[in-house]
């Protein structure tokens, strides 16, 4: 049994991504165990790879972050990580 380091709640099991991380239900907190991390980040960059291969997917982001002026979802996760 695992416990958040933060307010001592049992954490509980959360898949992401294909990958179990641990999550506090009270303050939600994630908790990753060792490689966690680098295995998310690949898996991030991989979905990045597999979307970016759709034309229309490519030319839908591309116009709506030139209207928006907003990040896609994968610029969020590489700005947050790198």
């Amino acid at each position: 049994m695992k416990l958040c380091p933060i307010c001592g709640i049992e954490l509980r099991p959360r898949i992401v991504y294909e990958i179990e991380v641990d999550t506090c239900p009270k303050c939600g907190g994630v908790w990753l165990d060792g490689g966690e991390l680098n295995k998310l980040l690949a898996k991030v960059r991989e979905y990045h790879d597999e979307y970016y291969s759709y034309e229309d997917y490519r030319r839908w982001e591309e116009r709506y972050k030139t209207e928006r002026k907003k990040r896609g979802i994968f610029e969020f996760f590489e700005e947050i990580f790198d």
